[in-house]
């Protein structure tokens, strides 16, 4: 199933989201997982520290499904913050982080950069000659925390010009179903601008904010072209019987992940 410039399918049972922008850089592979494999719908990715053998060989598989030439994805601590790390930092150990970058040219079997949400946004980032690739995890805090601007800073580190970049921004709770408080809203406003391009009105009266909104809006800021920036069409709450979210689930709501990285597969 194909939804402007994104596309749903089914590889080796599991189904996933691709982005078709990211789909034409040359050498790289992504996806962004699902909940159902198999015909179920608990296929859950886990977490960071004290993952199970089943946790571990589901990721196996989405990477495989993903075509991503890597036997395990990056396992950062996750701590909505803008912290982002080289891929290299993460062979020994999780660190505390919500992002992670790579640069060409990628180990073969080494760590594919990802992260894992249940609401919040996953960010995947290349530039379009694929000499870089990030993933980033992204709820409000890591927003205003400007996680998206330091993801453009580290790209221009390396030498690569924010306008080359295309970025997806995957599944989670949008501006239909995330109501907020009004810090939220003043937190965000200080690194993505005025409050009207992602801040709504609930029939309760209170803000909601569109994540993926204020993520572009930060990114264009930065440099990056609006027109490079993609949102997946589906918010994991009202989509809770193909996303895990957390707003719907509660603490028992499983995790997504989205990865990127050298191709090599389906």
């Amino acid at each position: 199933m194909t939804e402007a410039g994104w596309r749903l399918e089914e590889i080796d049972g599991v189904r996933l989201l691709r982005c078709t922008a990211l789909e034409s850089i040359p050498g790289i592979a992504h996806a962004f997982s699902t909940r159902v494999a198999s015909g179920r719908s608990d296929f859950d990715l886990g977490p960071a520290e004290g993952e199970s053998p089943e946790v571990r060989m589901r990721r196996a598989t989405f990477l495989r499904a993903a075509g991503i030439d890597a036997q395990r994805p990056v396992l950062l601590r996750q701590v909505h913050g803008a912290t982002i790390v080289d891929a290299a930092e993460t062979i020994a150990h999780a660190p505390a982080a919500d992002g992670v970058i790579q640069r060409a040219p990628f180990q073969r079997q080494a760590p594919a950069p990802a992260v894992r949400t249940a609401d919040c946004v996953a960010l995947i980032a290349a530039d379009r000659n694929g000499s870089a690739v990030a993933a980033l995890h992204a709820g409000w805090r890591g927003v205003a925390a400007a996680i998206g601007t330091g993801a453009v800073a580290r790209f221009s580190a390396a030498g690569l010009n924010a306008a080359d970049l295309v970025v997806a921004l995957g599944p989670s709770i949008l501006g239909c179903c995330y109501e907020v408080g009004n810090e939220v809203v003043d937190a965000l406003v200080a690194s993505c601008g005025p409050a009207e391009a992602y801040v709504g009105r609930a029939a309760s009266g209170r803000a909601t904010v569109d994540l993926h909104r204020a993520l572009r809006a930060q990114l264009v800021a930065a440099g990056v072209p609006s027109r490079s920036v993609q949102s997946a069409p589906y918010c994991t709450r009202c989509r809770n019987d193909l996303f895990f979210s957390f707003r719907a689930e509660g603490a028992t709501a499983g995790r997504l992940m989205a990865a990127v990285g050298p191709s090599g597969g389906p």
